[in-house]
């Protein structure tokens, strides 16, 4: 990858930007909306095999997990780390991309806050119930029994395949069931690393266990 057409592209459209090379950091002010400013710190070392790892510096957010703020790190939460792999590989094409469509739009989300008390966008709980509504989401049920399973598998290596029964229960073939909807899903899956699946396979088991 590109990380200096990347830098380029983002600079162009958010002209008070500004890129530290020798940090690897974009720096600067965005503005949302007239009037409506973050000063951001956007590490993209990670990038494009994670999220890049901001921090909005003026404690203009308070540090707090309701938020959406690491407590450890002051850095901004933009989802599970199931959904940003899946983002990763499925829709965020460029550094650009991940500006416009998920930074720009947590930025925006904490306006909303500001003015409502509340959030515009859904947005998951911290910790293991967190965990679990992701991928609810992402496999597009609700059973934990089901999700758990299907993480345990992936992690041993085992794979889903079009023809066979969909992992909903439902007793149709992948391809058919949902009109192929969990097919997409699982296709989707399957992009989330094993050292992550393994990760929340705990988050699971606490949720399971508190139940």
């Amino acid at each position: 990858m590109d990380i200096k057409k990347g830098v380029d592209e983002v600079i162009s459209h958010y002209p008070k930007l500004h890129y530290i090379p020798e940090k690897v950091l974009i720096v600067g002010e965005i503005e949302i909306s007239e009037g409506d400013v973050y000063n951001i710190e956007v590490d993209i070392s990670g990038y494009p095999y994670h999220f890049p790892i901001v921090n909005e510096i003026d404690d203009r957010i308070p540090k707090k997990l309701d938020r959406h703020i690491y407590t450890d790190t002051g850095s901004c939460c933009f989802t599970t780390a199931a959904k940003a792999q899946i983002l990763l590989k499925t829709k965020i094409e460029s550094l650009k991309t991940f500006f416009d469509e998920i930074l720009e739009k947590y930025l925006e989300n904490n306006s909303y806050y500001e003015i409502h008390g509340y959030y515009f966008d859904e947005e998951y709980a911290h910790g293991s119930q967190g965990v679990v509504d992701g991928y609810k989401d992402i496999l597009g049920v609700q059973d934990i029994i089901i999700i758990g399973r299907l993480i345990y598998n992936r992690i041993k290596g085992e794979k889903l395949k079009i023809k066979d029964r969909c992992y909903c229960g439902s007793g149709m073939i992948m391809k058919r069931c949902n009109n192929g909807k969990h097919c997409r899903m699982y296709r989707e899956f399957k992009f989330i690393e094993k050292e992550i699946l393994s990760h929340d396979l705990m988050h699971l088991n606490k949720v399971l266990e508190s139940k």
